[in-house]
């Protein structure tokens, strides 16, 4: 149940924000040549791989208290909410379920990993994803970031943008992807994900040239039971971080 909670929904303060995404001369809305579905991110499949784990590790069960909607009117007000609501409970899921692997020896090809912010990790050129997987072990300025993740906010992107009859709207879809391939690209990851104050959509890169799948949106508002699990935001960024955690499949060459 610990990954089963939903954060409140944020309300967004409109003050005529601009919907356009971070631009850069080493990335573009061009370099995404295809996006599919990456139909294996769903709830079924993390069951198949890790719901014996996470039955084993036992984390208390721990609802979110009530309290009044904090406002989002900016990226740096989504990040700061992403920390409040949902960092230190993939931190600790992680932890726990790393722990029993170890006390039960069944890490077998998996490493360790920690989330955090993205200066945690490798930051190659000074290019700085907001999130991170990482092996701790690593010296954190060479360590590579197996999962790079970005916050936005749901007025500059969200997964209907992708067939939004405004070009326009569809260029700031791909943009906001093309960010976040360049950062897998250096790194040599294959996951990555997006994470608004709406949802959170987990990216495959399948190669060097632009082709990427993306999950089905996960609603920031999900939330499930022990008899009725969902896959949450919690409970996705958790999964992403388990594949992480593989040494076989993280890296692309």
């Amino acid at each position: 149940m610990y990954l089963q909670h939903n954060p409140p929904p944020l309300p967004i303060i409109n003050q005529g924000q601009s919907p356009q995404n971070t631009r850069s001369d080493s990335y573009r809305a061009d370099d995404i040549n295809n996006v599919g579905h990456w139909a294996g991110f769903n709830l079924t499949s993390k069951q198949q791989q890790f719901g014996p784990l996470l039955a084993a590790a036992g984390i208390p069960d721990e609802p979110f208290q009530p309290s009044p909607p904090r406002p989002i009117n900016s990226e740096a007000a989504v990040r700061s909410r992403i920390d409040a609501y949902l960092t230190n409970r993939i931190i600790r899921a992680l932890r726990c379920g790393f722990s029993h692997l170890q006390t039960t020896q069944q890490l077998a090809n998996l490493t360790v990993v920690k989330y955090d912010v993205g200066q945690m990790a490798a930051t190659p050129s000074g290019f700085i994803p907001d999130f991170a997987f990482f092996d701790p072990d690593l010296d954190p300025r060479t360590r590579p970031n197996r999962v790079p993740g970005d916050a936005k906010p749901s007025y500059k992107w969200s997964f209907a943008l992708k067939n939004h009859l405004k070009p326009s709207s569809r260029d700031e879809f791909k943009q906001a992807l093309s960010q976040v391939n360049y950062y897998m690209k250096l790194h040599h990851a294959r996951y990555g994900f997006i994470i608004t104050d709406r949802e959170l959509v987990a990216i495959r890169r399948l190669d060097e040239d632009g082709n990427l799948e993306l999950s089905t949106p996960i609603p920031w508002t999900a939330k499930g039971t022990a008899s009725e699990p969902r896959l949450t935001v919690l409970l996705g960024v958790w999964y992403l971080g388990m594949l992480a955690a593989n040494n076989q499949v993280w890296y692309l060459h």
